[in-house]
């Protein structure tokens, strides 16, 4: 019995059938941005809010970021109610929070030019 041919070696010979693979489970559509914890209130949940408005097209931010997310609605709004108690070293924990959560452009442009593009996955992972 011969061995079947891989999917890369299909594509090669130009044989490869999309009607008689079987059916790839795509992550399409999968991504949703975490849900606001029950124990943020007021501000805090307006923030989140916020964040989720702006931030759900770039399909960045997922339930393991949600600490980081918290900390950053903390830290926004106690700027937002005390912006002269609001000291040097917030001001530095609230900017890297935000770079970490790709909410500034530098970042959101730096997280894109991470990604590689599908031919070059191939080519990575198969040497073609």
């Amino acid at each position: 019995m011969t061995q079947s041919k891989t999917a890369i070696e299909k594509l090669l010979e130009g044989t490869h059938r999309k009607d008689r693979e079987t059916p790839k489970l795509s992550v399409e559509g999968a991504y949703s941005f975490p849900h606001c914890p029950k124990h943020l209130k007021g501000e805090h949940r307006k923030i989140w809010g916020e964040v989720n408005k702006a931030m759900t097209q770039y399909k960045l931010i997922t339930t393991a970021d949600k600490p980081l997310l918290e900390q950053y609605c903390f830290l926004l709004a106690k700027l937002r109610g005390d912006s002269d108690g609001f000291t040097a070293s917030l001001h530095a924990q609230l900017r890297g929070l935000a770079s970490d959560l790709c909410l500034t452009p530098e970042s959101r442009a730096k997280a894109k030019l991470e990604q590689k593009d599908p031919d070059q996955l191939m080519i990575d992972k198969y040497g073609l």
